[in-house]
């Protein structure tokens, strides 16, 4: 891995990094398709209640009992869909106790994550074809297809997230992808473009 890659990694992320904070602090793209609970107090008493450890929780979700045969599974699945089709259903992220996080510790590890990202997005660059700078940023500028793809809509598949929030996030990925390809196609060169030493 030479010097240039990782410069350009970090850089790419300063550019993919300031894209976030704009579509998030200044732009409707951060807050799209996203609800403050109606009687929120009543709500977090209720998860502060009921819920006594942090996670991930389905609603309604399966029966899941110890020795279930493969047919109690499946009816067991098959009345949780028949519940899901007439609500209430959804998910939950509690931290009934609070959570140990910080704004400055969440955004530095925000911007370490695009840095690794920008890192295999310039590693990828830098063993592509894309010829001229333009080529090398869209190659780059693609690449944000891949969150989208991947995890944006299984999200509003499986789990009924709102499809302005999905807009939103597509479109924060693509552009935090382009702003960062602007950077990189500037510094990394395809291998293949280098000229042999003499």
């Amino acid at each position: 891995m030479t010097k240039r890659i990782l410069v350009a990694a970090l850089l790419g992320a300063v550019a993919m990094f300031v894209w976030e904070s704009i579509a998030h602090m200044l732009l409707p793209l951060g807050d799209a398709g996203i609800q403050a609970l109606p009687n929120e107090q009543a709500v977090m008493a209720t998860v502060k209640e009921t819920v006594k450890e942090p996670g991930f929780y389905l609603f309604p979700a399966p029966e899941n009992r110890p020795g279930m045969t493969g047919e109690q599974k499946q009816q067991a699945m098959d009345k949780s869909m028949e519940q899901w089709r007439t609500g209430p259903a959804g998910m939950l992220i509690a931290h009934p106790n609070g959570r140990a996080a910080t704004l400055f510790g969440m955004l530095a590890t925000q911007f370490g994550a695009d840095v690794l990202v920008m890192l295999v997005a310039a590693l990828l660059l830098s063993r592509s074809i894309a010829k001229g700078y333009a080529d090398r940023v869209l190659f780059v500028a693609w690449m944000g297809l891949f969150p989208a793809l991947a995890r944006e809509i299984p999200e509003w598949n499986w789990y009924g997230f709102p499809l302005p929030y999905i807009m939103a996030q597509l479109a924060v990925h693509l552009v935090g992808f382009l702003a960062g390809g602007l950077v990189l196609a500037k510094v990394v060169q395809p291998v293949w473009t280098a000229k042999p030493a003499h």
